[in-house]
């Protein structure tokens, strides 16, 4: 059993919190002239006690029995849109708010970089809030002195270590605050969605960082709305609707969820045919070599796309293009039948099957979409969008060690291998 999974340094359980809201019984919006006019022919009558009496309590929960587990040296990322309890769990673990109900265990010494300016003083200049947010840490003088010239040197303000960070700018704070956060030392590291107000150049700093401080053995809580950046740095993660827990689990799939797909992965689709149509998809599905669906594939591993398709009548200048996409749309590779070929092809009637094998496309572990389309110039014929998934696994062995900083890098550019067959109608 590996260190990450004996070890649990943050227990949840049954986490809730709610609050008490209020909201007005009647929409009662009038303008400066009315309320004036109320006030002049009720003169006696307590404004507050009107308002009061117009409000309605209501109690509200953030979160609703929340349960999980991070282990020690594990990236756990929390994902979720606005308003699902991200930040409420947060500020919890952070030990900002009280939960309502629940438990919760925490081993280890715990820093957060939750908002912008959050443990800041903004009287005090950089350098004094950088002893004052360490010591809020449970660190000695003597060890934030050790990482003080570490932690300068990352935040890029050296300039401006003097100055009261009330002038700072939100980049600033931030390029403070996660030096800060990120370098003395603490065992559980929680990070909201600021770090997106820093610059791409700072952010892509952030991860390596974050990836650097996770091989140390320390444990990290994420939060992010860019799930390109989740799937990157998190080992699980925790999706979060409306205060309750949809799912816990593989990185990619909670990102696949937040993005409202639907699981598991399809591998297969057929379309009913119409008569009207010129050309059409009947059948697409993933394949393994021996031509059987398959539905996952261990990075690596080789596989294929099965097209079966009906020309009704001949259709010139007519590609059949396949895309593959990200989680959130995003293309990663194209080909079509016209790869290796200057001249567009004339499809003749008749009835094709195509295998497309993808042997030299290395993909990176997540789920993909796959898109085909048959395309004339000027006219989509038929366009198929992301009703096949495909998923490719982490290795078991865990094969990221074998890429540089712990990251899979790119996507092969090489030209795929086409097999069309046609029978006649």
């Amino acid at each position: 059993m590996s260190q990450k999974e004996s070890i649990p340094v943050i227990e949840v359980e049954n986490i809730s919190k709610s609050y008490t809201i209020t909201h007005q019984q009647k929409a009662s919006y009038g303008s400066i002239k009315d309320t004036l006019a109320s006030i002049i022919e009720r003169p006696f009558l307590r404004r507050n006690q009107e308002v009061s009496a117009e409000m309605k309590k209501e109690q509200f929960w953030a979160l609703k029995d929340v349960s999980f587990t991070v282990n020690k040296g594990e990236v756990f990322g929390i994902v979720g849109s606005n308003g699902s309890g991200k930040s409420t769990m947060l500020k919890i673990l952070s030990r900002i708010v009280e939960p309502t109900s629940g438990r919760i265990v925490m081993r280890g010494r715990v820093a957060s970089l939750l908002e912008v300016g959050t443990g800041f003083h903004p009287e005090l200049t950089g350098r004094e809030n950088i002893f004052f947010n360490g010591s809020m840490l449970g660190m000695s003088r003597q060890e934030i002195g050790r990482k003080f010239d570490e932690i300068v040197a990352f935040s890029e303000i050296e300039k401006f270590l003097d100055t009261p960070v009330k002038f700072y700018s939100s980049g600033m704070y931030v390029r403070l605050a996660f030096a800060v956060a990120a370098h003395l030392e603490p065992d559980i590291l929680i990070i909201d969605e600021v770090l997106a107000v820093g610059d791409a150049r700072f952010q892509k700093k952030c991860m390596n960082k974050i990836t650097s401080v996770a091989k140390q053995g320390k444990t990290i809580l994420f939060v992010s709305h860019s799930m390109t950046a989740v799937e990157t740095l998190c080992d699980r993660a925790m999706l979060l609707d409306k205060g309750h827990v949809k799912y816990i689990g593989e990185t990619e799939f909670a990102a696949d969820k937040y993005m409202n797909r639907e699981l598991p992965p399809v591998a297969e689709t057929h379309f009913e045919e119409n008569p009207k149509k010129e050309a059409q998809f009947l059948e697409i599905r993933v394949e393994n070599n021996q031509g059987q669906k398959v539905e996952a594939f261990d990075i690596g591993e080789t596989w294929a796309l099965y097209l079966k398709y009906k020309i009704s009548e001949p259709c010139e200048n007519t590609i059949i293009g396949i895309e593959i996409l990200t989680h959130d749309g995003q293309p990663v590779y194209m080909t079509a039948d016209s790869d290796f070929s200057r001249n567009l092809p004339t499809q003749a009637a008749g009835l094709y099957e195509a295998r497309i094998a993808f042997d030299a496309l290395h993909l990176v572990p997540g789920v993909f979409y796959i898109r085909a389309a048959i395309q004339s110039p000027g006219k989509v014929v038929h366009d198929v969008r992301e009703n096949i998934q495909l998923r490719i696994r982490k290795d078991a062995k865990d094969v990221r060690s074998k890429y540089f900083a712990g990251k899979y890098m790119g996507f092969s550019a090489d030209k795929i291998k086409w097999e069309i067959t046609k029978t006649e109608l």
